[in-house]
């Protein structure tokens, strides 16, 4: 696991791209021993904090991708992988399961499977299901948060990109 400095931005499991803004000892849910934390603030969350110890086993913090990498998986939208799955809660467990990667690539896939699934579920006059909705709001919103920060563009021009590029394949 890396060690950030003050100012480096990093990627969080739940909260996104965020900035180291402190590292601090403190002694949290009253254990009374003392242990290094990051205090991160995130980028897109404005008059929030999160507290994260620099020596997490769970490795809820990694490093922001490139631009490089996230132009990579635009440009590469055709050939991730879709989660092929009739039963739904095998489905659902596959993309969780993808999620848990805490990388934008399969992450990328599984907005890819729920986007098209939606799109598909819409066309036929079936209304698009409440649980792919969930993931595709959490899934998406990390995967164009992370995308928009390392490619220095907005957030929803980047998931609109994202999804005329699907658009295409399908048309």
């Amino acid at each position: 696991m890396s060690n950030y400095a003050i100012g480096d931005y990093v990627m969080h499991e739940s909260a996104g791209v965020c900035q180291v803004a402190a590292i601090k000892e403190l002694a949290l849910q009253g254990k009374g021993t003392e242990k290094m934390y990051y205090e991160l603030d995130p980028v897109f969350q404005h008059d929030s904090q999160v507290i994260t110890p620099v020596d997490d086993k769970m490795h809820r913090l990694r490093d922001v991708k490139s631009a490089d990498e996230m132009e990579s998986i635009l440009e590469d939208v055709s050939e991730l992988d879709v989660i092929q799955e009739k039963n739904e809660r095998v489905r659902q467990e596959k993309m969780k399961e993808q999620i848990a990667l805490f990388d934008p690539r399969p992450l990328a896939g599984v907005v890819k499977t729920v986007y098209l699934r939606k799109r598909a579920r819409l066309a036929s006059g079936k209304k698009s299901m409440s649980s792919d909705e969930r993931v595709l709001q959490s899934a998406g919103k990390k995967l164009f948060e992370e995308m928009a920060f390392a490619m220095q563009e907005d957030i929803v021009k980047v998931r609109d990109n994202f999804f005329r590029r699907l658009d295409v394949l399908e048309a």
